[in-house]
């Protein structure tokens, strides 16, 4: 089964009016896939004509149960393909112009792959990126983690454990990363674990 992802618009709208020319219920549609589970698949279908995504294995079961017309399939998918184009362009301007903005620099510090701290850095350090990134590998020291200095949005210095072997990486559209956090589904707050060391419970920086 792919773990491809894909949204759609165009496409979406064109597979659910075949789904009721039919008479079909998205639950009844997902029968006709065999799919296991009736009503998880029947509502993955219906998210998908609202313009959720959806995997290739359901979207390939779905043009093969629902034959539409192979002219007015490729058009949809040309005319998906035109505006996911669009977005990402529109996408791309808006973060070029984000990453320029100016930040204070902070410290992201990393004890595992969903947790973790974060702290500015004094401005008694910010004088240049290396008095920042000494101040970076002394914390990281202290408390034995990895850590990410950000010192602009477009640039960012890796460390290993204890704070050694310091990297500097390009941030880039393309290759653009985030900082892990732990979320709670549905809400917006972001929620930083303290851990015992010499940055526990420090305060968040904005990213």
């Amino acid at each position: 089964m792919s773990s491809t992802f894909r949204r759609s618009s165009h496409l979406s709208r064109y597979l659910a009016a075949l789904r009721m020319q039919r008479g079909l219920k998205p639950g009844q549609l997902a029968a006709c896939l065999d799919a296991s589970n009736v009503s998880k698949v029947g509502s993955l279908i219906r998210a998908f004509e609202l313009g959720e995504p959806l995997s290739d294995h359901w979207l390939q079961k779905l043009v093969a149960e629902l034959q539409p017309d192979p002219t007015e399939l490729h058009r949809c998918l040309e005319l998906d393909q035109a505006e996911a184009a669009e977005q990402l362009e529109r996408d791309r301007l808006a973060w070029e112009v984000w990453a320029d903005e100016p930040i204070e620099p902070f410290l992201s510090v990393r004890y595992s792959p969903g947790a973790g701290i974060v702290r500015k850095v004094p401005r008694a350090f910010c004088n240049s990126r290396g008095q920042a990134e000494g101040w970076a590998a002394d914390q990281l020291m202290r408390c034995t983690y990895r850590g990410i200095l950000t010192w602009t949005r477009r640039e960012r210095t890796w460390y290993d454990q204890s704070g050694v072997n310091p990297d500097r990486r390009q941030v880039t559209f393309e290759g653009r990363t985030a900082v892990a956090w732990m979320q709670v589904s549905g809400s917006q707050q972001k929620f930083l674990i303290g851990v015992d060391c010499d940055v526990r419970a420090l305060p968040q920086a904005t990213v």
